[in-house]
């Protein structure tokens, strides 16, 4: 603090330099001054002063200037509802070189209520004439046009009242530019199989983009029908949600204007459109829909296991849910710049190249998995969110939730023999509950009204955990009424809109219909409207068993109340369907529910261990007393198949959350963990290996770290020695093997680092083919032992090959150096667009970021380039707030969350807050787990290490 900076502090506090202002103010008060007043009135004098400033402070605040500084006179977010869009008519003329696209729009409008305003949303739009008519064609003066960008609202003030249930018509032309991120109409690009650099043009509009396309009414309950028509270069062809109508030349040389059929009513997000050259395969379903797969030429000869599994999940849909598919045509096509995973529009699905194009001799079946299931979840949106679309995004998860419920049906009946609803527990249970146990979770149903906090909710609770409900409301409804309720619900709203309570409504009368008397809403309401979930402590004595609830928050930070434990500080209660299975009836469960309470029942005499949550379809956590978890882990020991693979991947699950809150011992989970060396199944190796090495990566630094990998090595070793380097076996086994040699590199297994280096070699020089499910641990090793002539390589690869699942494994691989200098410089590659496209930029992040020698520089990056980062994903925050995430999440120690909590604390993340939050309390949780386990574990492993090498000594042939 400078001389001056005091000076200017004693100025304004009135501290003890007793000249100038302070003294003059005081004398103002004092007999004899030439001023005086009473202090009574003085107190006035000051009081009406502040009023004054807060008033004014008020105005300022409240008002809302529009672009051209007049007072913006609506102030919500959210438009009202005086008008109603019936039809759209748009044409557009976007030019691919010079990124200018030029518009016309004609809205037909139906008054809701009596106004003498419009309001529209439109983005970074530039309006160049607006004109409103009656319906008999006399126009209405427009008095004003004003522009808000903050809420990316347009207002239309009229010269007269419109009149409520009249028809008016707004015209609209206007112009704006492709965009350069992932939103809205933006500008993509790929390289033909000559090199050349070929433009696309294509859409990305939900949930809040569709006004950055043309001005439109942009909230969901806002449906209309669209008639689209393009104008494009020859060269080109154009794509929309319905099928083309003709083709005529303009009058402009050497253009064609495109135009479609008119559209069902549908929300704005779901509208899409696509300017492109690319090839395509085609099929026509059982039904007589028209499928269709687009790709680039180079690429096209991977579209046809996705054209056969669309086509088939299509059909089994118009079964399941007994609604027609109501559009003729479906297309899919794979766009080479995309943000997300892929996007619903109604009949013209976009997806990131890597969900769609298979090639069998190049792609792993997890990556196939991925393909299948990304289809059927888009493909699920076509009812669940396109044909029935919620009220308002508050209700998101009627969305998302559903159709990830169904893709592993859809997937499943697809590929009869991947076990998809075993894996449902680790793609979808295991995330949801490790996510809704931290505070910064939400509700399932939340409010939300900007487009911030809207792109915030797209996330693991809308999709996994509202997946996750709906599979235990169908544990104790059975299939065949959910799949009826369904029907009543679809039919009941189609082409319209619903909210959660019109679910529950359909879903009530099916099971009142079949005297099944739950009610369904009070059980739900549970389920939705309250954060988290809970966990069920059970003891058992003398066969009298004791089973409460109380909500599981897993970082003790958390608690509020000092008299509480941590996972019961807000005291919520769920309706819980609790079930269980024991010794006596291992293949029948048996149900009780806890209806807000706690609850006491009676086993029979003989009962020797007690499992809840069979196939955990219930969506919460159980502790069991010290005997009961020793009952179990007995079992295990015994015969662990006598509980399915589903109940022991639950049981791995639990245990180690348990031991991450606290709740339990560290040693309990390591105990239950022993028996994997005769586990064989996928299932639970895959939550296996997400805990344990979990537990390596927070070890890093202690000697624990170098224990847990010795301890996880003589857990795989039978099965590495048993699952071998052959990739055969059934589409699990595929899958666990990648895992299982992944692991066995991590743990420093001599054999299994020197065969992945001399494939990788074979590949490098021989053009050796390697095997599809074995690519990712030998490119992975053969990066992170090699030199920087194989990094090269790699990133060769990577800018050559045509096979998305390929490049993908090239991002991952190239990540694993140990080099420094190869780190920071692909670092820096995500920073230049043409080295590394921007839907790619988390993945090499959070890659790095999983590398103990990048994790420090990846970190520094972000910081450094926060602007850069997030002015260019703008408002994805489902990638802003993954980055946030990825780069934060291995850290351990309180001052990475300083630094953390530091750098946050003034930068604007936007919709990336409630990612940040999260990302805080994991770190949080980092830092309890060290302190609650660390000496723990270390006891535990040297005590069972030792063991072991005992036993080996003693009879080392059976250890081999």
């Amino acid at each position: 603090m400078s001389d001056h900076d005091v000076d200017d502090i004693a100025f304004l506090t009135g501290s003890p330099n007793e000249s100038g202002f302070m003294v003059n103010k005081r004398a103002m008060y004092e007999p004899g001054a030439v001023m005086v007043c009473s202090q009574k009135r003085a107190c006035c004098v000051v009081t009406m002063g502040f009023i004054a400033i807060i008033a004014v402070a008020l105005i300022v605040a409240f008002t809302k200037p529009a672009t051209n500084g007049e007072v913006f006179p609506w102030t919500d977010v959210r438009l009202p509802f005086h008008v109603k869009p019936l039809d759209y008519h748009l044409k557009l003329h976007p030019n691919l070189t010079t990124k200018h696209v030029a518009g016309t729009l004609i809205i037909k409008l139906t008054a809701i209520e009596e106004t003498t305003a419009i309001i529209i949303h439109g983005r970074d739009i530039n309006v160049t004439s607006y004109s409103l008519h009656n319906k008999y064609g006399k126009p209405i003066d427009i008095r004003r046009f004003l522009v808000y960008p903050p809420h990316q609202q347009l207002y239309l003030e009229l010269s007269e009242m419109l009149r409520r249930g009249s028809n008016y018509t707004l015209n609209l032309t206007f112009e704006t530019s492709l965009r350069e991120g992932l939103d809205g109409f933006y500008l993509s690009s790929y390289k033909d199989g000559d090199g050349n650099k070929r433009y696309i043009a294509t859409t990305h509009f939900e949930p809040t983009s569709a006004r950055a396309a043309f001005p439109c009414f942009d909230e969901p309950h806002m449906k209309a029908r669209f008639h689209m028509s393009i104008v494009r270069e020859p060269r080109h062809f154009t794509l929309f949600n319905m099928p083309l109508k003709s083709s005529a030349p303009t009058n402009e040389s050497d253009l064609v204007l495109d135009t479609f059929q008119e559209s069902v009513e549908m929300s704005t997000y779901l509208v899409a459109f696509v300017v492109c050259d690319f090839a395509k395969v085609s099929n026509m379903t059982e039904h007589k829909v028209n499928v269709s797969v687009y790709a680039p030429l180079t690429m096209i000869s991977q579209a046809n296991y996705s054209l056969r599994v669309s086509s088939y999940i299509l059909d089994y849909y118009d079964k399941f849910f007994g609604v027609p598919y109501p559009l003729p045509k479906q297309d899919l096509i794979a766009i080479p710049d995309f943000g997300a995973g892929a996007m619903e529009n109604w009949g013209l699905i976009t997806y990131r190249e890597t969900a769609l194009m298979f090639d069998p001799v190049h792609t792993s079946s997890r990556a196939q998995q991925r393909v299948a299931v990304v289809i059927a979840h888009e493909l699920a949106h076509q009812w669940f969110g396109n044909l029935v679309t919620m009220s308002w995004w508050s209700d998101l998860w009627l969305n998302e939730g559903f159709a990830s419920f169904m893709e592993n049906i859809g997937a499943g009946i697809a590929e009869p023999g991947w076990a998809m609803e075993e894996q449902f527990i680790v793609e979808k249970i295991h995330p949801a509950l490790a996510l809704d146990a931290l505070m910064a979770s939400h509700p399932i149903s939340t409010s939300v009204t900007d487009p911030a906090q809207i792109e915030s909710i797209f996330d693991t609770i809308s999709y996994k955990k509202g997946a996750s409900i709906i599979n235990m409301l169908e544990s104790f409804i059975g299939r065949e009424l959910l799949q009826e309720g369904l029907r009543i619900y679809l039919d009941n709203n189609r082409y319209s809109n619903a909210a959660t309570d019109d679910l529950w409504s359909a879903l009530t009368e099916v099971t009142q219909k079949h005297n099944t008397m739950l009610d369904i809403k009070g059980i739900m309401d549970t389920w939705t409207l309250q954060a988290g979930f809970p966990l069920i402590s059970v003891s058992v004595q003398d066969g009298h068993v004791m089973a409460s609830q109380a909500r599981f928050l897993v970082c003790e930070e958390n608690v509020t109340d000092p008299n509480e434990p941590h996972n019961a500080t807000l005291g919520y209660k769920w309706q819980v369907p609790l079930t269980y299975i024991t010794n006596n009836s291992p293949d029948s469960s048996t149900m009780h529910w806890m209806n807000l309470t706690d609850i006491e029942f009676d086993l029979e005499k003989d009962v020797t261990w007690i499992k809840f949550n069979p196939g955990q379809r219930g969506f919460y956590r159980v502790n069991y007393d010290p005997e009961g978890w020793d009952a179990l882990i007995h079992v295990l020991h015994t015969n662990h198949t006598t509980l399915s693979a589903a109940d022991r991947a639950s049981l791995i699950d639990d245990v180690f959350t348990l031991v991450k809150a606290g709740t339990i011992n560290a040693s309990v989970a390591l105990e239950l963990s022993r028996y994997l060396v005769a586990e064989t199944n996928y299932i639970p190796w895959h939550t296996a290996f997400q805990h344990l090495f979990q537990w390596v990566s927070l070890s890093f630094n202690y000697p624990a770290h170098t224990l847990m990998l010795e301890y996880i090595h003589t857990l795989i070793l039978p099965q590495y020695n048993r699952i071998g380097w052959n990739d055969t076996g059934t589409h699990l086994e595929r899958l666990l093997r990648s895992e299982m040699l992944s692991a066995a590199v991590q743990c420093g297994n001599t054999e299994a680092i020197q065969e992945a280096q001399r494939m990788f070699q074979d590949w490098r020089n021989n053009n050796q083919s390697i095997p599809p499910n074995i690519r990712s641990v030998v490119y992975d090793t053969g990066v992170r032992y090699g030199s920087k002539d194989d990094w090269e390589h790699c990133w060769q690869v990577y800018n050559t090959s045509t096979v998305p699942s390929e490049k993908g494994l090239m991002l991952q691989a190239m990540a694993q150096t140990r080099d420094p200098w190869l780190v920071q410089q692909y670092l820096e590659y995500t920073l230049d667009h043409s080295k590394i496209r921007p839907q790619d930029v988390m993945t090499v992040l959070k890659e790095v970021s999983k590398n103990p020698g990048g994790r420090l520089p990846a970190w520094r990056m972000v910081r450094q380039h926060w602007t850069e980062i997030s002015e260019l994903f703008g408002h994805g925050s489902f990638t802003m707030g993954a980055i946030i995430k990825a780069v934060t999440s291995p850290f351990t120690s309180s001052f990475e969350l300083g630094e953390v909590e530091n750098f946050f604390r003034d930068v604007e993340v936007g919709p990336g807050e409630r990612a940040l939050a999260q990302a805080l309390e994991t770190i949080r949780l980092h830092i309890q787990w060290h302190e609650h386990n660390q000496e723990d574990v270390t006891h535990w492993l040297h005590k069972q290490l030792s063991k072991e090498t005992k036993a080996e000594e003693t009879f080392p042939s059976e250890v081999e």
